[in-house]
């Protein structure tokens, strides 16, 4: 007896499952089974449906964007830097691996993408951006420079003229 979800082996409920998976996703901007589904429930996110989420840190010397990316090596990780956005990518290849011990009846762990992007403020060392995959979790630190001074006031002087007719301003 093969394992297998619950009416999985009814090609009508299997349909009929994903379909209705399917039209969760659309009506609720979250992927079904889980808590996304119910952005409310997690309080205040900006993070789109569908997308991988990810944690900014901001500390005293850097920023740093972690996020969770089982699976993956550090080959299947992009990071870009242009003109201050800074974008996270990877995409974990599909592997059919021969089973010596039996055969697969459902495959579920399949290729997997994901891509971020964030605007950086200026204050950072754009040229010193470190990344590192330690236990499934991706950590981006980008490093700060000191925030440019800011300009002292300056008094603008208003001159005063002549209109036509002898009145002044």
């Amino acid at each position: 007896m093969a394992l297998s979800p619950y009416m999985g082996n009814d090609p009508f409920f299997g349909q009929m499952e994903r379909a209705l998976d399917n039209a969760f996703q659309r009506a609720l901007g979250g992927r079904s089974g889980d808590l996304m589904m119910f952005p409310a429930l997690l309080g205040p996110s900006s993070v789109p449906a569908g997308s991988h989420p990810m944690d900014i840190v901001e500390t005293p010397a850097a920023f740093e964007l972690h996020c969770d990316a089982p699976g993956f090596t550090p080959e299947d990780v992009n990071i870009e830097m242009i003109e201050g956005v800074i974008t996270v990518s990877g995409k974990r290849k599909d592997e059919r691996k021969e089973e010596k011990d039996g055969k697969v009846v459902r495959r579920e762990r399949t290729m997997s993408t994901f891509t971020r992007s964030f605007t950086l403020p200026d204050n950072v060392k754009d040229d010193e951006i470190s990344a590192s995959l330690v236990n499934g979790v991706l950590k981006v630190t980008v490093p700060k420079t000191e925030p440019a001074p800011k300009p002292a006031p300056k008094k603008i002087q208003v001159s005063g003229g002549q209109v036509s007719g002898g009145q002044s301003t």
